[in-house]
């Protein structure tokens, strides 16, 4: 690295390659790569406050890393920089940050940020700083970490990790060794060769999407203009897009992700010889299995339940509809309670499990038809239903071009994994086919997130006029009820095989099921195997698509139908506490999957102060119950701060004992973070039992699970109705 006052700014002559964005008042970018980063420590003064100070700073241009170690270097090499490359407000660069919400906090008193782009408050995707230099979220763009995203470069160079311990305070006077300095280069040397190659991929610098997102959208709808009449094809989307305020509200309620759960008879246990399995790809499989709302959303004034069952069996359709005393059939509760308007309290004399519904006198809820053919599966219901708000059309196949798309994305990633020479068209067919579910279920209404006078505010939009611009824009080429009817019928799908296996299944989470007796359920696997090849293979009939598009073969000549269930493997002990908590053993190796827990142990970069090390050495699974703690340390975790009107000027004195006076205006101060396992007392009282009147059960428990009638504190919402006739 390069001190900035020893930089030649001479060396900047040669960039020299300069590209337009191409928009109608165009701007012009300098065709490099360029970073930044900052090494801060974090600390508390004599009155125990939260304080931060930056102690280095590092700005790569072109592959070249400066640094300073005071922000009043900062400030005086931007304007040397504006004015050696003649920056202005239509000559720019672009600078890319890991994790730029960090940094920005820091940088807003040194430097004047306008147009902001970000989603949420102070998360930050893009941001104008001066008026000419545009800093950028990188990690937007490759959703890695930065040592993940070095690991996925074609180019060879690994983040340091392990040679700068963020443990010790340091300022801008403390004396940094050639281990930490390089640690610090490195840092803006991966983004450096990750932007390069970005630059490489898409033609120049301006062509690179803001989003890892913006990649297959951007794919996809020039293959779709490329491939078909866009105009007709803009005139349908018209035709089918959720304009209506009512219809969109009531998709958005309906909308619900994947379905991850623990069986409430195992949590706690530990289980031999669980076993996994997995499908392949499901989101994109089920783009192409299944049908979905493909014309104009009507509302239906609903009178009889014949009307309704002949709607919910022919047609796509979206309700609120109002259930009473429903009942959990198995052990698996799978509707969210969350998902209820109402009927989850004591009023209902609900039962809750973990946040999935139990039973309860009377619910109110959103479903589309798929969803309540699978609650039909799971619970049952008195026939006097109530419908309100009632919406359908008509079932056709996703269009030809996004079928297409997605069985590029799936047939590129099986065909060149691990194929030498091919490793970034791998790595970007692999991102594509990620990216394509996460199109399609993107919400086109967002608050708009301002940040003005250094303040971060949002405002709502109004809805009928965010809807009307969203779908008269002539890049949109999707609608929002896809998305709502891809993990509707991926959810449909999973269930569908959990009630088969049904009691062995231990635990769900969104694509795999983890059970026991697989040589008793290896049938289940196989009939499903062979139904979903069926409905794909349908699919590529109806549109003349070769079949054998489903099944491509990695370099090896081994073949991968998509969509089916595969195995993968054998855990020799589990365990779970809960959704998105669980541990296991496989031979010798314990592996940890807890929610907030850092969940590898490298012992080689961490030294085993990590939460799986902690665990091993204090008996693993007897270890993971109930108020289970890890300390800072171990833990992984880090608490963050922001402190928005703390300016502070202070002595620092630093690992080494040297002082030196510093200061920061805005900053964010992060420090380690003990981890509790803790469970909310609702869900405690439904393991234990409080065994007042639900003596009988279907089936032998054990005395801890009992299920029993929950106090939950929420009030009842009043909602129009209209009653079914039988």
């Amino acid at each position: 690295m390069i001190y900035v006052g020893d930089y030649n700014w001479n060396e900047l002559a040669t960039l020299t390659d300069i590209v337009s964005d191409g928009k109608k008042h165009s701007t012009r970018y300098y065709n490099y790569p360029f970073s930044f980063d900052t090494e801060t420590s974090s600390f508390r003064d004599d009155n125990d406050e939260k304080r931060a100070c930056m102690y280095i700073w590092m700005f790569s241009i072109n592959g070249t890393v400066i640094y300073g170690r005071k922000w009043s270097e900062f400030e005086w090499f931007i304007e040397e920089l504006k004015i050696a490359l003649h920056l202005d407000s239509y000559t720019r660069i672009i600078v890319y940050v890991h994790n730029l919400s960090y940094d920005f906090q820091f940088m807003i008193s040194h430097v004047t940020f306008t147009n902001v782009f970000a989603r949420k408050k102070h998360h930050p995707i893009k941001a104008l700083a001066n008026n000419c230099i545009e800093f950028r979220c990188s990690y937007f763009l490759s959703g890695l970490s930065l040592e993940k995203t070095a690991e996925n470069l074609t180019y060879k160079i690994e983040k340091q990790v392990g040679l700068l311990d963020y443990d010790k305070v340091r300022h801008w006077k403390t004396p940094l060794t050639n281990d930490e300095l390089k640690y610090c280069e490195y840092d803006c040397l991966v983004l450096h060769h990750f932007i390069r190659e970005e630059i490489q991929k898409n033609g120049n610098i301006t062509k690179i999407p803001l989003t890892k997102t913006g990649y297959v959208r951007t794919y996809c709808r020039n293959y779709i203009k490329k491939n078909t009449n866009y105009k007709y094809y803009r005139e349908r989307i018209l035709k089918e897009a959720p304009t209506d305020e009512e219809l969109f509200v009531l998709l958005n309620k309906a909308f619900a992700g994947g379905y991850t759960h623990a069986n409430c008879e195992y949590i706690f246990l530990l289980l031999k010889n669980v076993h996994s399995i997995d499908f392949t790809s499901s989101y994109p499989a089920q783009m192409i299995a299944h049908k979905y709302p493909r014309g104009k959303f009507h509302k239906y004034d609903i009178e009889t339940r014949e009307e309704f069952d002949e709607l919910i069996n022919s047609h796509a359709c979206v309700f609120e509809i109002i259930l009473t005393n429903v009942k959990s059939k198995t052990s698996h509760h799978i509707w969210s309670s969350s998902k209820c308007a109402y009927g989850t309290n004591e009023k209902f004399n609900a039962i809750i499990d973990n946040g999935r519904l139990v039973e309860s006198d009377e619910i109110y809820t959103y479903m589309t038809d798929v969803d309540f053919k699978t609650f039909q599966k799971f619970y049952t219901f008195d026939d006097d239903i109530k419908i309100n708000n009632f919406w359908a059309t008509t079932y056709d196949y996703l269009p030809k071009q996004i079928i297409e798309c997605a069985l590029k994305f799936y047939s590129d990633k099986t065909t060149l994994k691990d194929v030498e020479g091919k490793e970034e068209e791998y790595l970007v067919s692999k991102g594509m086919l990620n990216g394509i579910y996460g199109m399609m279920v993107t919400n086109p209404l967002n608050d708009e997130i301002i940040f003005e006078d250094d303040i971060w505010s949002s405002e709502e939009p109004e809805i009928s006029e965010a809807l009307y611009k969203a779908y008269n824009s002539p890049n949109q080429f999707l609608c929002y009820q896809w998305g709502v009817w891809i993990t509707a019928w991926a959810r449909y799908e999973l269930l569908d095989c959990l009630l088969k296996i049904n009691e062995d299944v231990i635990y769900c989470d969104t694509d795999s099921i983890k059970f026991v007796n697989l040589q008793k359920h290896q049938h289940i696997i196989e009939e499903y195997n062979s139904y979903i090849k069926t409905l794909l293979t349908n699919c590529l009939i109806h549109f003349n698509l070769d079949v054998n598009l489903l099944n491509p073969k990695d370099v090896k000549g081994n073949e991968h139908f998509l969509g089916i269930w595969t195995y993968e493997g054998k855990y020799d002990l589990f365990k779970t506490l809960g959704a998105k908590r669980y541990v296991f053993k496989k031979g010798n190796k314990f592996k940890i999957t807890i929610s907030g827990l850092y969940n590898k142990n490298d012992i080689e970069k961490d030294k085993g102060f990590n939460p799986t090390n902690y665990i091993i050495k204090h008996g693993e699974f007897d270890f993971v119950t109930l108020d289970m703690r890890i300390p800072a340390e171990y833990s992984c975790r880090k608490t963050l701060t922001y402190r928005e009107d703390s300016p502070f000027t202070c002595i620092l004195t630093d690992y080494k004992g040297i002082q030196a006076k510093v200061y920061e205006y805005k900053y964010i101060h992060m420090e380690k973070s003990d981890f509790n396992l803790s469970m909310s007392d609702d869900f405690i009282d439904f393991l234990i039992g409080i065994d007042d009147e639900n003596q009988a059960t279907e089936r032998e428990k054990r005395k801890e699970l009992q299920i029993v009638k929950l106090q939950l504190k929420t009030g009842e919402r009043k909602m129009k109705t209209k009653k079914v006739k039988i």
